[in-house]
């Protein structure tokens, strides 16, 4: 329990940061960008949650880790081809 822990506690970060980075980049609308950020904590607190429900905590700590790497990706890709309202 202690490791999964860690995980739903370290690794949830990253992938709470890049949710929220794939909703900034791609709305354009800057009224939006303080509320997004408000939003931080309780997405956070959301995804460490659900990681209570993966029953293995290496399936759990790889679903975390997809997460953030696609949304860094995302974000990556849609400030390299223009896309992106930022």
């Amino acid at each position: 329990m202690l490791s999964k822990s860690l995980v739903a506690t370290i690794l949830s970060l990253p992938a709470t940061v890049a949710v929220i980075g794939v909703f900034l980049v791609t709305v354009p609308a800057p009224s939006l960008h303080l509320p997004a950020l408000l939003m931080v904590f309780p997405i956070w607190v959301a995804i460490a949650c659900g990681v209570y429900q993966i029953p293995k905590t290496s399936h759990a700590a790889a679903v975390l880790v997809l997460i953030a790497v696609s949304g860094y990706g995302i974000i990556t890709l849609l400030k390299s081809t223009g896309v992106s309202a930022l």
